[in-house]
């Protein structure tokens, strides 16, 4: 190479452009080691980047983790609970399922951050607490839609929701982590199996039970 001759610059990325990569880097390094034996330093080198800067983004492990965990428990929800108009009980169940599960299927490690691996790390577990609680507050917006509810315990309409969001989202994760054990089954299948378990008692607390 001729003293006239330069090597091309490397082009600077702006701060939110390096920051999604090291959280894309992030995402495949925590689900190929898990929390507790991913390092920062892997994260750094599958970024491209040093360590030092990594951590000019993100001061600690945990913090990067919860920040994922927040970005995935946020996509994760807002896949599924955008509302339908003019939609019965027994639609807004299906069609609510049926997201849930394509998410799930496509996005295997982030469901797995979110509901089955839990650090102990306290910076994590509140990340963990926030998308659980928004998860609670979405699902109760779409049971709001449902006109009646005809409870055998006379609850206000607010409770009533917040119970049937907090009931079902579990049952919904539990056939989840079934599902993760059983991957035979399609999901098509997984979504009748879950509408046969949630719907069957939904339907008789519903005025509109579609039925």
């Amino acid at each position: 190479m001729s003293g006239n001759e330069r090597s091309p610059r490397r082009k600077r990325l702006r701060p939110e452009d390096r920051r999604a990569l090291i959280v894309a880097a992030a995402a495949e390094i925590f689900a190929a080691h898990g929390y507790d034996k991913a390092s920062m330093r892997e994260v750094a080198k599958a970024a491209g980047i040093s360590t030092p800067v990594l951590y000019d983004h993100f001061p600690s492990k945990a913090g990067l983790y919860a920040h994922l965990l927040e970005a995935h428990a946020t996509a994760f929800i807002e896949h599924w609970s955008a509302p339908e108009p003019a939609e019965t009980p027994e639609q807004l169940v299906t069609r609510s399922l049926d997201a849930i599960f394509s998410w799930i299927e496509g996005n295997e490690h982030a469901w797995r951050m979110i509901f089955l691996d839990t650090p102990g790390d306290a910076e994590v577990a509140k990340a963990h607490r926030r998308g659980q609680e928004l998860a609670t507050q979405r699902l109760a917006g779409l049971f709001h839609q449902i006109p009646e509810l005809s409870l055998s315990v006379e609850l206000e309409r607010a409770r009533a929701d917040e119970l049937l969001a907090e009931t079902s989202k579990w049952a919904v994760n539990a056939l989840a982590a079934w599902w993760w054990r059983n991957r035979d089954v399609s999901r098509e299948q997984v979504v009748l199996l879950a509408r046969d378990l949630l719907w069957r008692g939904l339907a008789s607390t519903t005025t509109r039970s579609g039925t």
